[in-house]
């Protein structure tokens, strides 16, 4: 990375205090990597917030590759990294009768402001981009949806693109995941891991927002209320919902405020929170990783502040 060019800053956050969706935040020189996973089941016999650490340190030690690694090499050692912990998770399933778990995740490697995104399940990856204030004061935000959910719902969204569906039926093609780290299908992983996506370099007005379905689910289920249960791919992935929530949220936020998308963020948990109080089978675990350029928050305001982890 040359002196010159911008670096990432990020946050992270998790709900409850000892939630089983998990954080992955690494970097190294020029390199970083980011990531939610969202824990199925609740197996007996392992500590899965070690095992969870664990994955962590071992993918962080892909970016320790040599300095003339290419992001390309970075991904593949990544990709069999998490093919090898398919492996593992499965293992442990089959031997053990009460340990029916496994993980969806969604990770973003970095090398220099170049991206590639993985992902398998049904965590889910947003660009947000924040416009210009119009004549009204408000900013236009483009929110846009990086994944595509690996499960009945997402598969019928991409091949029907409408349809309607009674509440039980949405539930039932929500849970029905056909991706995730511990399925023991790893050729069927491998494929899907393979067709990773570049990230458009992140401008000073964007962030690249990570989360788990704690986060977007209760917004979808109240969403769907309202749609007589009508589902199309913009009702599916919420970008012209979110778009407009954080549209209302900017207006909660100084100009001058240096945690912005921290800060933006957070409203949305707190968005999340007040919809499952009054609604407890929407309720699951949270995790949220936010990525931006550093550049961004430092234009804000020229003193000593310091940047939100």
């Amino acid at each position: 990375m040359s002196a010159t060019e911008p670096s990432l800053e990020y946050f992270t956050f998790t709900h409850p205090w000892r939630s089983s969706d998990f954080c992955l935040a690494a970097r190294h020189r020029d390199r970083a990597l980011f990531g939610v996973a969202d824990m199925i089941g609740h197996p007996a016999g392992l500590r899965w917030r070690n095992y969870m650490r664990v994955l962590n340190r071992y993918a962080a030690r892909v970016l320790e590759l040599p300095d003339s690694t290419p992001l390309a090499e970075l991904e593949a050692q990544f990709r069999d990294h998490l093919l090898w912990h398919d492996r593992q998770i499965f293992t442990f399933r089959t031997s053990h009768d009460q340990a029916a778990f496994g993980f969806c995740i969604a990770a973003a490697l970095f090398l220099g402001l170049e991206g590639r995104l993985l992902w398998l399940g049904d965590c889910r990856a947003y660009r947000l981009r924040r416009g210009p204030r119009g004549p009204d004061g408000r900013r236009k935000f483009e929110v846009t949806c990086l994944t595509t959910d690996h499960n009945a719902l997402g598969h019928l969204i991409e091949t029907k693109g409408e349809l309607t569906l009674f509440r039980a039926e949405f539930l039932e093609h929500t849970k029905q995941l056909d991706a995730f780290l511990g399925l023991g299908a790893e050729e069927h992983n491998r494929k899907l891991l393979t067709r990773s996506m570049p990230i458009e370099p992140l401008g000073p007005n964007d962030c690249l927002l990570l989360l788990t379905d704690g986060v977007y689910v209760p917004h979808l289920r109240a969403q769907l209320d309202g749609a007589n249960f009508r589902v199309d791919r913009q009702i599916a992935y919420l970008e012209p919902w979110l778009a407009g929530f954080f549209a209302d949220s900017d207006l909660r936020i100084p100009d001058d405020e240096f945690n912005y998308w921290p800060e933006l963020a957070t409203i949305l948990v707190d968005a999340t929170l007040k919809l499952v109080r009054h609604r407890r089978h929407y309720r699951d675990d949270m995790a949220i990783v936010g990525v931006y350029r550093a550049d961004e928050m430092d234009a804000r305001l020229p003193g000593n502040h310091r940047r939100a982890n």
